[in-house]
């Protein structure tokens, strides 16, 4: 089903302020989503309703427009998303909690600063060094220096380190298991 343009008005007149809540609602950590994003994916969402309420009752959009039971599903549609959403920023959480918008800060991406970047990386390595053992010292220079080792979602790829270290994947795991309680940090 395709909503055309008269039919997409009015359900942005009628839901647009709570889908607008609802987005403020989800996050206000700006580097995971912002109102913006989330208000976008809300909109996804009623365009979603709509058709999936088409689907369950085989009526029109003109016929179930104004229905409670639509409206209800609608409603419904919106606050799942953001439940869904929030439960899966919420579990990324430990992840991403010091991170940084990089719309916002652009300057994070400029990877051609390398004398910048290797000096942050010296800088991070001598206040953190003395807390680390040799082969967390060796693991955290890899990464540093593969970051292909870790995984689009923020995590560890344990087995392409182990075959990089030579190391069982079980050994890796608890050398970073340790490392992540000294960091402060899931990995």
């Amino acid at each position: 089903m395709s909503v055309n343009d008269e039919q997409w008005s009015l359900i942005h007149e009628k839901y647009s302020n709570l889908m607008w809540k609802i987005s403020h609602n989800i996050s206000g950590d700006a580097a995971i989503s912002t109102p913006e994003d989330n208000y976008a994916d809300l909109q996804v969402a009623a365009l979603e309703a709509v058709a999936g309420f088409q689907k369950k009752t085989g009526k029109e959009f003109d016929e179930f427009w104004g229905e409670k039971l639509f409206d209800q599903y609608i409603k419904t549609c919106l606050w799942n998303l953001k439940n869904n959403k929030g439960a899966r920023i919420t579990k990324r959480y430990p992840i991403t909690k010091h991170t940084v918008d990089l719309v916002s800060n652009e300057e994070v991406l400029d990877l051609h600063k390398d004398d910048h970047v290797s000096l942050e990386n010296n800088v991070f390595m001598d206040d953190i060094g003395y807390i680390l053992s040799e082969q967390q010292k060796r693991i955290l220079n890899m990464l540093v220096q593969d970051p292909s080792i870790i995984k689009p979602n923020g995590k560890i790829n344990k087995s392409k380190l182990a075959r990089s270290l030579g190391l069982p994947w079980r050994i890796v795991d608890i050398i970073l298991r340790d490392m992540g309680k000294i960091i402060g940090n899931e990995l």
